[in-house]
């Protein structure tokens, strides 16, 4: 029998002992002494139950069902690519300055949209904290309508970069040399420029005979070319000297007579002919 069985029964044999041992003892006292017992019984019982062995224990429950997998729901980046390499600048159109190039094959997120024109959108710079203009014209996909994106604002037009004009140096006069098969003349002219055109004349040595050259500079303003009339006609052609703005060569009928010049300060170029 079990031990927590045993001991109420022994308890209570012994409040029936003292019943009948105590007989002047009134009822009343021998049922409150039976409670007692039957009290200090409980107890003793449960505090021996505190003490069974671990195969008595109260089996754990049953283990719960296994958790249901986390989906990741969350809609992905907006990716773009592009089948070229595609400039990549500081606004959407070629005035503003490149900042980098998306090569073809490369990948970017895409952060901003732009309203004001669809073949454009703002993307994070791989690898770089900055971002970028990403023209569409090459790109896969172009439309990111469905991600809700902010609206990239229009940065400040650049301002235009200032182009110097090239100086024209022909205007002035020259000494000039004119020189063919043991023939040399050598006189001055004078030039005017107007434009593109150039318009040179002049009186040269020996006898007196004279040069009109007319026609046009080219628009680097180094170079010119045209006919020229006076003491024989035909073809002229003339480049400033590269490195020495008071000289130039050139050539009389496709390059049949030798022609230069030069300004009060330098010296006749040679060679004089060009080209």
């Amino acid at each position: 029998m079990k031990i927590r069985q045993i001991i109420p029964i022994v308890f209570i044999l012994g409040a029936f002992l003292l019943q009948a041992c105590a007989g002047a003892a009134s009822e009343g006292a021998i049922q409150t002494g039976i409670a007692q017992t039957l009290q200090i019984s409980d107890l003793q019982t449960q505090a021996a139950a505190a003490n069974l062995p671990a195969d008595t224990a109260t089996p754990p429950p049953a283990e719960a069902a296994s958790a249901t997998p986390v989906v990741d729901t969350a809609t992905p980046p907006p990716i773009v690519s592009v089948s070229e390499n595609t400039n990549c600048r500081r606004g959407p159109s070629v005035f503003y300055d490149q900042v980098t190039i998306l090569y073809a094959g490369e990948e970017a997120e895409v952060i901003k949209t732009y309203d004001g024109d669809h073949n454009y959108v703002v993307i994070q710079i791989p690898d770089n904290n900055a971002d970028c203009w990403l023209w569409l014209r090459y790109a896969d996909p172009t439309d990111f309508s469905a991600y809700g994106l902010p609206k990239a604002t229009l940065p400040p037009t650049p301002l235009p970069t200032a182009t110097a004009t090239p100086v024209s140096y022909w205007p002035g006069t020259w000494n000039f040399r004119v020189y063919h098969g043991g023939v040399e003349r050598t006189g001055t002219i004078s030039c005017n420029v107007s434009g593109s055109t150039l318009t040179c004349s002049g009186v040269g040595n020996p006898g007196a005979f004279s040069y009109v050259f007319s026609g046009s500079i080219a628009a680097n303003k180094l170079s010119a070319s045209g006919t020229y009339s006076g003491t024989g006609s035909g073809n002229w052609a003339a480049e400033i000297k590269s490195g020495n703005t008071n000289q130039f060569v050139g050539n009389l009928d496709m390059g049949s007579w030798e022609f230069c010049g030069w300004r009060s300060g330098s010296s006749i170029p040679s060679p004089c002919q060009w080209p």
